[in-house]
């Protein structure tokens, strides 16, 4: 008996010791055993401070965790410490079930080269695909409770473009993994070190793989995105705060179908660009979303807004602003093939595409949509002297835009350089957007404010003049039919200036002669042409109208005039006088009463008077009308209109004056006209003298009549005798040649 008692204690402390053995020594052997063979079995080195196993509760807990990167002794993975507790007790019974796993102050470095991943390795070690066929076995029941990560730091870095963001204060939680449910339930929320928080919360079916997520995001920052911009966009920096409340669902065999409904709000969105200056900008943008659902073809919005987005858009003699700043990733990055490239907005573009390839995109519904408070600054330093234009206070709203409607229809508003105001209204097919309707008009508009290009393509300033424009165009299939009414108040030129970019344009003229008699102008520009032509251009068009018009009425101005002052346009191209007449008599009169009144109603134009004449018809009548004075023995006493009378009652071929004149010439045998007896009797060398004379005495009755009985200024008036005297045609009477100039 004391034998058997004995037997019984010895090999109860040995059991005891070896109990005692593997409870002390487990977790250094366990530990020694995990650091020598990680390699072999992980293709990583693991490596602990600590590793302590309890087999009776079934706690495991580690310290100082580091799994580094393969063949490296970068740190790809750390954990201050590991918790894990399993039931022993359901071992027995073949159940795996972990009532709770911890990890505190893990930190995680994720590197991406393109398309591959620094945890590759691992996803082909442990996840390949075994195309072995499988031996159907009994399931394995297994339960993992209350997981929990606190305090997680991810590492993400990007070689190309070179982009490190990082993911703080992590927290993740799954409250069940269970070999019986499917559904995963995960709770996740992330600080990224540049600002902002995002929670997600994770339906996912392991069966079917189906997954419904909501996604909040508040104030987080975008600056992590300036990498990837900037292989697009030479800009010094991209800023703006994100905020979403977001349900989206779907399937991840399947990842262009999804569902997604909610709101996303961005605020103090901004790109500068590498001088410093802001680009773009936009306070706040808020959307909300109905329905996303891109397989079953519906895009509904409640609403979409946008207030104070700001535009900057220069132009320089290479190109715009947005030219010059944009790029491609092989500029920047040199090789982008998918093996060394990444970039979150290419992947982006790549996806939205195959939506648009694999679903129709055609059916969408945005029940109000609103831009408040936008502005455009529009800069132009290709022409010498800087252009600057702001359109501010500018709103752009729709209701109810459906791809059902037959035509969008937006109503815009703008101020114009903090005088003119803008008001129109546009008309969208949703199905041929090429098909349009403008109806839209512009007030107050000061044409000063285009005195830059004014002066660098006419060459002539603009002191006055506010602008009112009226424009209804419409475009259907291809075919534009536009009209146009331009009104031009209280216009008025400078002095030209000196260009050598300038047209030879008379723009002071034609604008004095398109003004009615209130300074106004008013002008219909009907355009009409196939946006099919590849030749057409509208604004070609318009410009090559406006041209003309400046064109003829400098070079056909009498239509012009006949139209503003009444009477037919010859009544102002000529004013005919009679041989010998230096008086203003009635139908002068008639033809200087307009002119005085053009001069007046009209000061910044010049009245240029020419007088011609045939020297030898005025030579011969000068002549005879001193025979016939002689003849009638008439002395310069009287008056000339009543010594004209008495002269015009005798005709040149009166055989009794005939019979005086060959009285007076003995010799006048080769003298077959009254003219030419005449001239001979007075003497040819007298009497051209005397034409300058009756000229000059025209010249200043006329001056006289304008000047001092109409009032037009003196400096409104210009008369000269033409060069050539003898330009009219034989028996043709003197006239004046008036032509309308403008005064520099």
């Amino acid at each position: 008996m004391k034998k058997s008692i004995k037997i019984i204690v010895i090999l109860s402390s040995i059991l005891l010791g070896l109990v005692l053995a593997i409870v002390i020594f487990v977790s250094p052997i366990s530990k020694f055993l995990i650091e020598k063979y990680s390699e072999a079995y992980t293709g990583r080195k693991i490596v602990m401070r600590e590793l302590s196993i309890n087999i009776f509760n079934g706690s495991i807990t580690t310290k100082g965790l580091i799994v580094y990167e393969a063949k490296s002794n970068r740190p790809f993975f750390k954990a201050d410490t590991f918790n894990l507790n399993i039931a022993v007790y359901k071992l027995w019974v073949g159940k795996y079930d972990i009532t709770s796993v911890e990890l505190f102050n893990p930190y995680l470095q994720v590197i991406q080269r393109g398309n591959k991943f620094n945890y590759d390795d691992l996803m082909n070690r442990f996840f390949a695909d075994d195309s072995a066929k499988k031996v159907e076995t009994k399931p394995i029941k297994y339960w993992a409770r209350n997981i929990q990560v606190n305090n997680a730091t991810i590492l993400y870095t990007n070689t190309k473009p070179l982009t490190n963001i990082k993911f703080i204060k992590g927290v993740v939680q799954i409250p069940l993994i269970s070999w019986d449910d499917p559904i995963y339930k995960i709770q996740t929320a992330f600080d990224l070190s540049t600002g902002g928080r995002s929670k997600v919360l994770l339906h996912f079916n392991t069966n079917t793989f189906d997954y419904k997520a909501k996604i909040d995001v508040d104030q987080l920052s975008i600056d992590f995105l300036y990498p990837y911009l900037k292989d697009y966009m030479k800009v010094k920096s991209l800023k703006g705060l994100i905020n979403t409340n977001l349900w989206l669902s779907g399937n991840t065999n399947q990842p262009t179908a999804i569902a997604l409904s909610g709101s996303i709000k961005a605020n103090d969105f901004a790109i500068i660009d590498a001088t410093n200056e802001l680009l773009t900008a936009i306070d706040e943008t808020n959307v909300l979303i109905d329905t996303i659902n891109t397989a079953k073809n519906r895009y509904n919005f409640r609403s979409i807004s946008m207030d104070h987005p700001f535009f900057r858009l220069s132009m320089y003699d290479k190109g715009f602003n947005y030219e010059r700043i944009m790029t491609t990733p092989l500029a920047m990055s040199s090789d982008t093939s998918s093996t060394v490239y990444s970039n979150v907005f290419l992947m982006m573009s790549g996806y939205i595409q195959e939506i648009v390839r694999e679903y129709d995109v055609n059916n969408y519904q945005i029940n109000q949509f609103r831009v408040t408070r936008g502005q455009c600054i529009f800069t132009d330093f290709t022409h010498g002297e800087k252009f600057r234009y702001v359109l501010d206070s500018m709103t752009l709203s729709s209701d109810r835009l459906s791809s059902a409607n037959p035509f969008l229809m937006f109503s815009v508003k703008s101020r114009l350089n903090t005088s003119g105001k803008m008001r129109g209204v546009l008309k969208v097919d949703p199905k041929h957007y090429q098909d349009i309707i403008i109806d839209a008009s512009i007030k107050e508009l000061l044409i000063t404010d285009f005195n830059p290009y004014s002066k660098y393509y006419v060459a002539t300033p603009f002191l006055n003049g506010t602008i009112s424009y009226e424009n209804q165009t419409t475009v259907l299939g291809g075919k534009l039919d536009s009209k146009n009414i331009l009104d031009i108040r209280q216009i008025k030129t400078g002095k030209k200036v000196k260009n050598s970019t300038a047209m030879n344009l008379p723009v002071g003229l034609a604008v004095s002669l398109l003004k009615d008699v209130k300074g106004n102008i008013h002008l219909d520009i009907p355009v009409t042409g196939s946006l099919n032509d590849p030749k057409f251009k509208w604004g070609r068009v318009i410009w090559g109208v406006l041209k003309n018009l400046v064109i003829k009425a400098a070079t056909a101005p009498f239509r012009l005039l006949a139209n503003l002052f009444g009477g037919k346009e010859e009544d102002f191209k000529e004013m005919q006088f009679e041989y010998t007449q230096t008086e203003i008599m009635a139908n002068q009169q008639t033809v200087l009463d307009r002119l005085a009144k053009i001069a007046i109603d009209k000061p910044e134009i010049k009245i240029e008077l020419t007088q011609v004449t045939n020297i030898l018809d005025e030579t011969e009548a000068i002549a005879v009308y001193q025979m016939k004075q002689k003849y009638l023995g008439i002395s310069n006493a009287i008056s000339a209109q009543e010594l004209k009378r008495r002269t015009d009652s005798i005709s040149n071929n009166d055989s009794l004056f005939v019979k005086y004149l060959v009285s007076k010439l003995p010799n006048a045998q080769g003298l077959q006209s009254t003219e030419e007896k005449s001239v001979q009797l007075i003497g040819r060398e007298k009497i051209i003298p005397e034409v300058y004379t009756l000229m000059d005495k025209r010249n200043a009755a006329v001056i006289q009549y304008l000047v001092n009985q109409k009032k037009v200024p003196a400096t409104n008036i210009a008369i000269s005798n033409t060069k050539e005297l003898n330009q009219l045609q034989k028996s043709a009477p003197p006239k004046y040649v008036i032509n309308i100039a403008s005064i520099e």
